[in-house]
């Protein structure tokens, strides 16, 4: 299930606003300039090489691309049902829970599984629980962090408008005092 928790940044035990209602969640990030939108999606066929599932979302591909204007698109994740081809070992659970910034924007939609988005801004951290068919923009410069959880199996199409990805890290220790992906899914639960 989809959720929102909006903190104030000095204070990761005591949500503002917590809401698993879709259309509120929309709007609450809306406000804040943050894309978020849910799209039914196709099921996703099992153990497929990463072409071959680009190639199954091309269309939602092109939609998002000529939306955002970005021009790069990747596959990523960690899923033993779903990636077969060796790109599920390059992210690293503890590099993305650190704060950090990108120099453009990054878009990301969840094929597969669910994951936990972090952003610092305007003096509060929005805290999205994402699931299959949520899309989610993080602007260029927005403070962020990501967790997976502690036994990954998600699969998410990244879009940027840079043709390398760089995540720019802070020297921020924000992320050490929210809830983890375990803690908020133990609550949802």
């Amino acid at each position: 299930m989809s959720f929102l928790r909006v903190y104030h940044e000095a204070d990761g035990e005591q949500p503002l606003l917590t809401t698993h209602e879709p259309e509120r969640l929309r709007l609450e990030l809306d406000a804040s300039a943050i894309h978020y939108r849910h799209h039914p999606l196709p099921a996703m066929p099992e153990r497929a090489p990463s072409e071959a599932l680009l190639a199954r979302y091309t269309p939602i591909i092109d939609e998002v691309g000529q939306t955002s204007g970005c021009r790069r698109v990747e596959l990523r994740g960690m899923s033993p049902r779903y990636l077969d081809d060796g790109s599920a070992g390059t992210l690293e659970r503890e590099r993305l829970s650190s704060e950090s910034r990108s120099d453009s924007d990054n878009w990301h939609l969840l094929l597969h599984g669910q994951v936990v988005f972090y952003l610092h801004l305007n003096g509060r951290v929005y805290v999205i629980g994402c699931e299959r068919g949520d899309l989610l923009l993080i602007p260029a410069g927005v403070p962020h962090w990501f967790d997976m959880g502690p036994s990954p199996d998600f699969v998410v199409l990244s879009w940027s408008d840079e043709t390398a990805h760089h995540l720019l890290e802070t020297t921020s220790d924000i992320a050490l005092r929210f809830p983890r992906y375990e803690a908020l899914y133990a609550e949802v639960a």
